[in-house]
């Protein structure tokens, strides 16, 4: 069964019938987006490639969630662009199909790969002996295989029958309409969206109430010169970590009301709400793909420092901070001495 194009008449008709102004807006917030999510994440995979102190193991899985959302910027958005400036859409069922099959699958991807970061903490803090057993090269290769494989998968069924992608005019896109099978979107939404958020949760949680054991630690051993090395490590674990949940409360915070609206709408036969509301859910599908590169420069100096060096017009204002970093290393030797140590496998 292909796609169907036509199954919300009355949203069709508000997406054809929007002002002018109304669509240079939508069209021009889907540019940045479309930019920022590409030229960030972009930005992401060169400064983990260029330097040698990121290629860590939670960054192949930082590394991975940064190509989703690449593929998303250059696959699935500039449709929905497409569609925004022409308000219509003017492709066949089969672009259909495609486009809300990578939506979802992209959109499953980085949900899962959250999951697995979150795990990846909670070993690093809380079972550091057993991380570096189970999170290998070797052994993350094989994860990252299995988070793209399980949810290409489980999004063949509206492919073959087992309901189908519709054109949302709404939220200028294409996406599976749960209402038409619900026994389908309750195993999607158990598998994939709750079952990994109870994942999160948990990781993070403990993650918390370790941080604060080894900031007590790390106190009682702040006077002894021969506990540095593992201070250093400890401390690199806990800025991992904490960029990490800022990075999941970001993507959390735009998939949450994207559930809400997803929710309501099923529960009331589909379509049924304004269009501004369905707007709002596109716009932050399309936004969670933008905003990891900001967070991890905003709460991570390693990556703040590669970005810095990995972009042309960041390297004189490099320069002009050597003088500035020199000083302050003079003054701060210890801490700098942690920082510029080299990180155990499991550090980021």
């Amino acid at each position: 069964m292909g796609a169907s194009l036509d199954e919300y008449p009355q949203l069709i008709v508000e997406l054809s019938g929007r002002s002018t102004p109304v669509k240079i807006t939508e069209a021009a917030i889907f540019v940045c987006l479309i930019i920022l999510a590409f030229v960030g994440n972009v930005l992401v995979c060169i400064a983990v490639f260029k330097k040698v102190h990121l290629r860590t193991i939670p960054n192949m899985f930082i590394t991975n969630l940064a190509v989703s959302d690449i593929l998303m910027a250059i696959v699935c958005m500039p449709i929905s662009l497409h569609v925004l400036i022409s308000g219509k859409w003017p492709f066949s069922s089969s672009v259909c199909d495609m486009h809300g099959f990578f939506i979802f699958t992209f959109g499953i991807v980085s949900q899962v790969n959250m999951s697995v970061i979150a795990i990846n903490r909670y070993f690093a803090l809380c079972r550091p002996f057993e991380c570096k057993a189970i999170f290998t090269k070797t052994n993350v290769l094989s994860m990252i295989a299995i988070l793209w494989i399980l949810p290409s998968v489980a999004n063949v069924p509206p492919l073959v029958g087992w309901g189908y992608y519709a054109f949302h005019p709404g939220k200028a896109l294409c996406s599976y309409p749960f209402h038409v099978n619900m026994i389908y979107a309750m195993i999607v939404q158990i598998l994939f969206i709750a079952f990994p958020m109870g994942l999160i949760v948990f990781s993070y949680t403990r993650c918390i109430l370790a941080i604060k054991s080894s900031n007590r630690q790390i106190a009682e051993m702040s006077d002894d010169p021969s506990s540095v090395g593992q201070e250093s490590r400890k401390a690199r674990e806990v800025r991992a970590t904490w960029t990490m949940l800022f990075s999941t409360l970001g993507f959390s915070m735009c998939w949450l009301p994207v559930s809400v609206i997803d929710f309501i709408e099923t529960s009331r036969g589909g379509g049924n709400l304004p269009r501004q509301v369905f707007m709002l859910n596109g716009f932050l599908i399309f936004f969670s793909s933008t905003i990891n590169p900001f967070i991890y420069c905003l709460s991570n100096r390693d990556f703040r420092k590669a970005f810095r060096e990995v972009i042309p017009f960041g390297i004189k204002r490099n320069e002009m901070m050597a003088g500035e970093g020199c000083h302050t290393a003079r003054k701060a030797p210890l801490f700098n001495h942690w920082t510029n140590k080299h990180a155990s496998k499991c550090a980021a």
